[in-house]
């Protein structure tokens, strides 16, 4: 860890001496804040002591007042949108990091996102599309779709104001194969919590699926880049489960079989930030971790091609290769987003390029 992400790390934790030795200068901090996702909360908190490192927060300041600038008319607009699926008949979860900040942080700018991720049941896409471009989205190219390389679409607008809002439409919670039926929509949706704040019909995953959806997110799609945004998630949401809740992380996170990817993620939240584990969680958790699959993600790193070793190991021969040509050819939308749309290269050699540069990173350790 760099000497600014210690330093961060114990100044939300709440150490008193968290500036004292470290090697860093406000320029350095603010930007680590600022690539961790904490630079409002950093913010926040050293706004409680003005007088000190005054310099850092006023580094941060025009950061947090265009996020918090941006957070209205995203808040509007998730309104909008919600109450749409809803009229529409389309069951709808938001989840991640926007559920969060409108139900765990103080305010939600607190809690910087790019997007807002919905989780839908996969029968309902083509409503739930149309609804969105009744709302005035488009779907975007910029994600690669299929049936199995990937489970979600994005769909994008910029409003009046010229603010771009994107929303994943999730069918299932990540793409690797392997973890991709863990938590199902029916079952997310049955504890589901309301969110007031985005309407009557707002509904988010109960805190112990936030706990577990969080902690695959964060290995599966982002192994090897842990933000300390995603620990601060962890310890809001902690902060607020009661004797139940645990027992219902508990058994979530072993029904689900990702009892250690879960403990790897409360660990470091208790370890770098302070957060609470109590200790017959943590053994439970323990005792599940070593019999599930799930756990090569935390035993070794996971390169492009592990992951679809996985992949292929968890679906049948025909689905290997439909999930194989899906990886080799993408759609021609994806290509030409992805190339450029002024690229005036013919689509056959888009493709041709694509698949030698790939195979290469893909064999590349």
């Amino acid at each position: 860890m760099t000497p600014e992400t210690i330093a961060l790390g114990r100044l939300l934790a709440g150490d008193p001496a968290w500036a004292q030795g470290g090697s860093w200068t406000p320029a350095t901090l603010a930007d680590a804040a600022d690539e961790h996702g904490i630079a409002a909360l950093v913010w926040q908190t050293l706004g409680s002591a003005p007088e000190t490192h005054a310099d850092v927060r006023e580094r941060m300041a025009p950061w947090v007042r265009a996020a918090a600038t941006r957070d209205m008319f995203i808040q509007r607009d998730m309104q909008m949108v919600l109450a749409a699926l809803a009229e529409a008949g389309v069951r709808a979860l938001v989840m991640k990091g926007s559920a969060l900040a409108y139900t765990v942080y103080e305010q939600p700018w607190l809690r910087p996102r790019t997007d807002t991720d919905v989780l839908i049941d996969r029968a309902d896409l083509d409503a739930a599309a149309r609804v969105l471009a009744g709302c005035g989205y488009s779907q975007s190219d910029a994600l690669s779709t299929g049936t199995l390389v990937s489970h979600q679409v994005a769909f994008e607008r910029t409003d009046a104001h010229g603010v771009h809002h994107v929303v994943d439409l999730h069918w299932k919670i990540v793409n690797p194969q392997m973890l991709a039926d863990a938590l199902p929509f029916e079952d997310l949706w049955r504890d589901r919590r309301a969110a007031p704040v985005l309407g009557p019909s707002a509904a988010v995953p109960s805190p112990a699926a936030s706990i577990a959806i969080g902690n695959i997110h964060r290995l599966a799609h982002h192994q090897g880049h842990d933000r300390l945004i995603w620990l601060v998630d962890l310890r809001a949401l902690v902060e607020r489960l009661t004797s139940d809740d645990w027992r219902a992380l508990v058994a979530l996170a072993c029904e689900a079989r990702v009892a250690g990817l879960c403990l790897d993620g409360l660990r470091q939240s208790r370890d770098r930030l302070g957060a609470t584990l109590p200790s017959d969680v943590e053994q439970a958790l323990a005792a599940a971790a070593p019999s599930e699959p799930s756990k090569v993600y935390l035993e070794k790193t996971m390169h492009k091609r592990d992951v679809l070793v996985n992949d292929l190991a968890a679906l049948g021969w025909r689905a290997r290769l439909r999930l194989l040509r899906e990886h080799a050819f993408p759609s021609a939308a994806f290509i030409r987003h992805k190339y450029g749309e002024g690229n005036r290269w013919p689509l056959p050699a888009l493709y041709l390029h694509r698949l030698v540069s790939g195979a290469i990173r893909w064999v590349r350790p």
